[in-house]
This record gives structure tokens, C-alpha cells and sequence, in this order.
């Protein structure tokens, strides 16, 4: 079988760029020999190719209806997220509302996440993770319970961290804000729907849960220390969404479940868009498959506002565009700029802490104005970082007068 030279060269751009990650599995998150039920008082770690000390961490919690699945159910989360997007990531098992376990019911979900959080806090810069920029991620369930995290501090003070040590926290299709809420709602055949939807096994018995609901909604613990959020619904999730944004007012009505507002939390960028396509798992599904899903574009937009302050601009011209592709001869990384042809734009190249690392104004005739940087073509630029650039996820940032988009990129030496 004959290759031609162009496919040869072009398998090897593909072998040399694969980003590798490191799995590390099984690990107790519980002081050792305390842990409620060890099988599921577990994590695992998925550490990038290159990564620091400085690189940022993703904290996923799984969904299942507080009922269901495992961490080894999402590790395709863990690999994507190390891989394609550059973070330590840690992917937790906790226990489960089953039939083997009836007495696992609410607090016991939150009380394991606050602990694993903790632990993640606390060890996380072991595996190459910052403990200063973590993210926290859930779908369904596990939404709820990151968004209670992020609200009840009570569970993560008792496990020895602080609400301050979540960076923001991604939500996606999560509707349990307000569980006395959710009661009232149902109306005349509430104490049938509640115990249909296994709710009696989560958070307890109707006739004695009153103190649970209140304290299992994140809604009523909402306060000025609480971080960010971006929240994603998906448009058929449950097919009982019936609207969007309401007028502008920032509503998300979903009968029979939950009614709150943007207002109710620190929600980033609340608009339209952030309502997915799909049903209740295609909206996260897409996320995970797809770094081009409106799921994965809005999330890495989220982090880089919220750990670098590169808050990308939207009001450019839909044809303007980055893309960027590493060298795997001379560890470069080419990058083109388009849609800019009648202006001068400057390139930068941010860490993730907002800092420049390389300056390069890009132009028909110009040339850079510091080292780190060259064009062949105008609006094409090849980085060759010196060698203080360390392997990482950095942000590539084209500014034309006082707009700017931004790509991120996974840089390895």
C-alpha cells in the first residue's frame, strides 16, 4: 500500500498533537476508615499532559436522580476535559438513594460532595491541580447538589473548606432550586407526585421533612458570598418547559418542578443562549461530545471571564475567527486570525491568571513590535514561546480597536 508523503506528514501532525492524560482512580476522600460507604466514598483524577501547578481543576458531580450511577458512568467527562480543554479534572462518587440503601437520604449526597470537595482542596495540587481555581460542574442531580454546595455553606465549612474556594459553577439541567416550591406546585395531587418522583427516598417523608426541603434548596441559602453561576437549561428537558426568557425578565418557568430568575443567583451573562438544544441528557451529551456544542462555548467563556477576566465580546462580525494549531516540529503554534482584513489587530497570548505572555501586533507591513512572535502572511502568526512558557492552557486574544475575541489553547513543550 502506497501513502503519499502528505498523508504521512499529516499522520504525524495528528500523533504529535494527541494531548495524553493521567488517570488516577480509587482514591478515598474520607479520612481513612471513616468514610460511610466506601464504594461510593471515591474519586478520580484526570490530569492533562503538561500540567503545573497552575493548572485550573474541574469538580464534576454526576446525576441519576440522586438514585443512580457512578463516576466510572462519566469518565469520558474527565478525558474530554483533560484533553480537549487543558484541566485537572475530578470526577466523585457519593452515595446513593437506592433501594440496597434506604437510609441514605438527605443530607448524606451534599455531606459526601462537601467532602470530596474539601479533599479536592486540600490534595488537588498533588496531581499538578491549583487549589485556587477550581471550577464546580453538575448535570441533573448533580447540579442540585453543586448549586447546594455552592449556597448551604454549613456542609462545606463542616468539611473543612470555604465557600470562597469555588471559582464559579456550571449547571446544567437542573430544576430542584426550591423543593417547597416544587411541592406547592403540583397542587391537588402533590403527596402522589412527590412520592412518584422518589422524593420521599431523597429528602425524607412528607411528614417530617419540612426542615429538609428548606435546607436541600439552594434558592434560600443564596447570599452575596455566593460564586458565579452559568446555568443551562435544554428547550426539551422533561417536555415541560414551556418558555424562555419571558419579555426580558429573566424567568425560567418549568410546571411542576421549579420557577426562579437569573436574579436569584450570580449568573453570568444571562441571555437566551443559554438554553440548549436537546432534552434533559443531550443537552449535557452535546457538551461533552462537541467543543463546538453552545454548551462547551459558553462554559470555557464562563471560566476564562472567570479565572483569567477575559470576558469575550460578542459584537464582532460573525466572520471574524482564531484558529490555532500547535507545530509538532518545533513546538510553535501557529495561529490566523480572519475576518479582520481591513484593520490592524493586535494578537496577545494570556495565562490563565490574565497575564501576557506575548505581544504581537499583526498587519499588511507590519512587523512585531517583541520577540515571541513573527508573520509569513499577513493575519498569520507563528508563537514560539521562549523557554519561561511553560506547557498549559493559554488564551489566545485578537483585539481590533476596542473589541476582541479570544480562542483558548492547550500549549505542550
Amino acid at each position: 500500500m502506497r501513502i503519499s508523503l502528505c498523508t504521512f506528514f499529516l499522520a504525524l501532525f495528528i500523533v504529535s498533537t494527541a494531548l495524553t492524560y493521567t488517570l488516577h482512580s480509587d482514591i478515598e476522600y474520607y479520612p481513612t476508615g471513616t468514610a460511610p460507604q466506601l464504594d461510593k466514598n471515591m474519586l478520580d483524577i484526570y490530569v492533562p499532559a503538561g500540567a503545573t501547578e497552575t493548572t485550573p481543576v474541574v469538580f464534576f458531580v454526576h446525576g441519576g436522580t440522586w438514585m443512580y450511577n457512578d463516576r466510572s458512568d462519566f469518565g469520558l467527562v474527565g478525558q474530554v476535559m483533560a484533553d480537549e480543554e487543558g484541566f485537572v479534572t475530578v470526577i466523585i462518587s457519593y452515595r446513593l438513594s437506592d433501594s440496597l440503601h434506604p437510609e441514605n437520604t438527605h443530607p448524606c449526597h451534599i455531606e459526601d460532595v462537601a467532602q470530596a470537595f474539601a479533599w479536592t482542596v486540600e490534595n488537588i495540587s498533588t496531581y499538578s491541580g491549583d487549589p485556587s481555581k477550581i471550577i464546580i460542574m453538575g448535570h441533573s442531580s448533580g447540579a442540585h447538589l453543586i448549586g447546594l454546595l455552592a449556597t448551604n455553606t454549613y456542609y462545606i465549612e463542616a468539611a473543612g473548606a470555604e465557600v470562597s474556594d469555588i471559582k464559579g459553577a456550571v449547571s446544567f439541567n437542573m430544576g430542584v432550586y426550591d423543593i417547597p416550591k416544587l411541592y406547592a406546585d403540583i397542587g391537588t395531587f402533590a403527596s402522589m407526585g412527590y412520592e412518584m418522583m422518589g422524593f420521599n427516598l431523597i429528602f425524607g417523608p412528607i411528614a417530617d421533612s419540612a426542615a429538609n426541603w428548606y435546607d436541600a434548596s439552594p434558592k434560600y441559602h443564596i447570599d452575596a458570598d455566593t460564586p458565579p453561576f452559568v446555568i443551562f437549561v435544554s428547550i426539551n428537558d422533561m417536555e415541560q418547559i414551556i418558555g424562555g426568557d419571558f419579555g426580558g425578565l429573566g424567568f425560567i418557568f418549568l410546571p411542576g418542578e421549579i420557577q426562579f430568575t437569573y436574579n436569584d443567583l450570580n449568573v453570568y451573562q444571562p441571555t437566551d443562549s443559554f438554553w440548549l438544544p436537546g432534552d434533559h441528557d443531550t443537552g449535557f451529551s452535546d457538551f461533552v461530545y462537541y467543543s463546538t456544542s453552545l454548551g462547551r462555548i459558553h462554559t470555557m467563556a464562563f471560566i476564562d471571564d472567570i479565572l483569567a477576566g477575559i470576558d469575550d465580546v460578542v459584537e464582532l462580525p460573525m466572520e471574524a475567527s482564531i484558529s490555532a494549531s500547535p507545530n509538532p516540529f518545533n513546538s510553535a503554534v501557529r495561529i490566523r486570525v480572519r475576518g479582520f482584513e481591513d484593520s490592524r489587530v493586535r494578537v496577545e497570548i494570556l495565562d490563565m491568571n490574565g497575564r501576557i505572555v506575548a505581544d504581537i501586533p499583526v498587519g499588511a507591513g507590519s512587523k512585531p513590535a517583541s520577540a515571541g512572535g513573527s508573520w509569513t502572511l499577513p493575519y498569520e502568526i507563528t508563537w514560539q514561546p521562549d523557554e519561561s512558557i511553560g506547557s498549559g492552557v493559554y488564551l489566545v486574544r485578537a483585539t481590533i480597536e476596542d473589541e476582541y475575541i479570544t480562542k483558548r489553547i492547550v500549549y505542550l513543550k
